[in-house]
């Protein structure tokens, strides 16, 4: 989850509903974009895989993450359970990823909306954010 958060910048949401059939082909097919993902995120989803069919190996649940509960039934896991592993909010950790592509790019908001899925207006919210005093270190 970390990987596909810190990468990818997925949120909570997107998270809890991948599907194991969404994975396919080195690309993560959401319902609004399809995601080349980074070689790093597929190697820990591989791991992921083979800790799941260990832990779970009978499991029908069609979600990527799931838990002792949720492995079981075929019901995502919670917000809180991600949040939980994660240590903080996928959002929190999404938020970073947006400014630093940010700063990497030089603010090119085109780039942000074809990587992160935002709109215009979104992702002109983050560029500007990149011009706020406690954003210093990013200079």
């Amino acid at each position: 989850m970390v990987a596909l958060t810190a990468f990818h910048a997925l949120r909570s949401g997107d998270l809890r509903t991948i599907r194991l059939a969404d994975i396919r082909s080195g690309r993560l097919y959401l319902s609004t974009r399809v995601i080349p993902l980074a070689e790093p995120v597929r190697v820990r989803i591989q791991a992921w895989l083979s800790e799941r069919e260990r832990r779970w190996p009978h499991s029908a649940n069609p979600y990527l993450f799931i838990s002792r509960r949720t492995a079981v039934c075929v019901e995502p896991v919670g917000v809180a359970w991600v949040t939980q592993r994660l240590g903080l909010t996928a959002q929190a950790i999404r938020e970073d990823r947006i400014l630093d592509e940010l700063h990497a790019t030089g603010g090119d908001i085109r780039r942000i909306c074809d990587l992160f899925g935002l709109g215009i207006a979104g992702a002109a919210r983050y560029g500007s954010a990149l011009e706020h005093p406690d954003l210093a270190y990013y200079k």
